[in-house]
């Protein structure tokens, strides 16, 4: 049975630390002998706020970190528009003279390994993840709650998946930005949510965490509205964590493809039964029933009916 730990407060860095402290000591404890922390958040845009991790939520994650570690952290992202732009806009660059021995890094300026993505015919294509991700003994995924147009949501499995994945950039009137979705969307929507989970499979976060103090609702990842939700979330189980979020959301986890998938390779718990919640244990007080894209059965259900 895996767990999920769930805070409700009104300061979003101490729910992040709750949370997370809330996990088994054993689990914790991994922190100790680190010699080399990731923290991946999300930084889908440079300069939407409510579509990105705050950096609160960041200072939460090192705050624990730092009770138990002196290791060297890198806070590191793939960022669709620009990771540096988000570092400056968000306040990212203060974490450096906050905290000692932490260093931010662009992952898409990062060395790489070869991985692969998984296409319709079920064939492996190669890709490219980011060296510093691979080489951190212990990694911390620290996504947000959002809805999304194409996945139905991007909790932590999404926000994994797409910010370890280094492509080449593509020119555009609006500067460089650094496009997953060719390889996403030309295999079709199965291979899409196939591929998620293939790429935590070749390289998973030890620890994944979501923060729910303020969730996008409606068109996301970045065109969505907000919903003041003042939740934190975290667990050693991305999928049980994003089956927790799903419930919270009062979105059905089955429509979610790489959810779906995941559990029924085993990967981690997707049957709500079985995930036991730690804190905050009473999901129907939390719940909010958020808005869902316009594109929900045109486009986030299309993987049902793909073929792989």
């Amino acid at each position: 049975m895996s767990q999920v730990a769930i805070i409700q407060g009104d300061h979003r860095r101490q729910n992040i630390k709750d949370a997370f402290t809330l996990l088994s000591s054993e689990d914790v404890a991994i922190l100790d002998q680190a010699k080399k922390i990731l923290i991946k958040p999300n930084l889908v845009h440079h300069y939407f706020q409510l579509a990105s991790t705050h950096v609160d939520a960041v200072r939460g994650v090192i705050d624990v970190i730092r009770e138990k570690t002196d290791a060297p952290v890198v806070v590191g992202d793939a960022s669709y528009h620009g990771t540096k732009a988000a570092f400056r806009n968000f306040g990212y660059e203060n974490l450096i003279t906050e905290y000692e021995n932490v260093s931010l890094c662009d992952l898409n300026d990062d060395e790489t390994v070869e991985g692969y993505y998984l296409k319709q015919d079920g064939s492996k294509g190669k890709m490219q993840i980011a060296k510093t991700v691979v080489e951190a003994d212990v990694r911390i995924n620290l996504a947000c709650m959002k809805t999304h147009r194409t996945t139905g949501v991007t909790l932590s499995l999404k926000n994994w998946a797409a910010g370890i994945w280094v492509v080449e950039p593509t020119q555009s009137l609006e500067g460089p930005h650094f496009a997953r979705q060719p390889f996403f969307h030309q295999e079709g929507r199965r291979a899409q949510e196939e591929t998620i989970v293939a790429i935590h499979q070749q390289c998973a976060p030890t620890f994944s965490v979501i923060d729910g103090f303020l969730a996008m609702e409606g068109n996301g990842p970045t065109n969505g509205e907000a919903v003041p939700m003042h939740l934190a979330l975290a667990s050693t189980d991305p999928v049980a964590l994003d089956v927790t979020a799903c419930q919270l959301m009062h979105v059905n986890p089955q429509d979610i493809g790489c959810l779906v998938i995941a559990g029924k390779q085993g990967y981690g718990e997707s049957d709500p039964e079985r995930i036991s919640l730690l804190g905050q244990k009473k999901i129907l007080e939390l719940r909010n029933t958020f808005l869902l894209p316009e594109t929900w059965k045109e486009k986030v259900l299309a993987w049902k009916s793909s073929i792989l």
